[in-house]
């Protein structure tokens, strides 16, 4: 994956997190990832180390 095709991901879930209307399992489903790799990417967001 291109570093603008993960920035591009990493902005679209944490777009539909902070959104508040999805769960990481509906987000993962959403953008085609794993539900691991979307609470990875908001534990990152927020400054915790998954």
């Amino acid at each position: 994956m291109s570093t603008l095709s993960r920035q591009v991901l990493v902005e679209r879930v944490l777009m539909l997190w902070h959104g508040g209307r999805h769960s990481t399992h509906s987000i993962a489903a959403e953008v085609g990832i794993d539900e691991d790799e979307v609470c990875k990417i908001i534990e990152q967001s927020e400054g915790r180390r998954p």
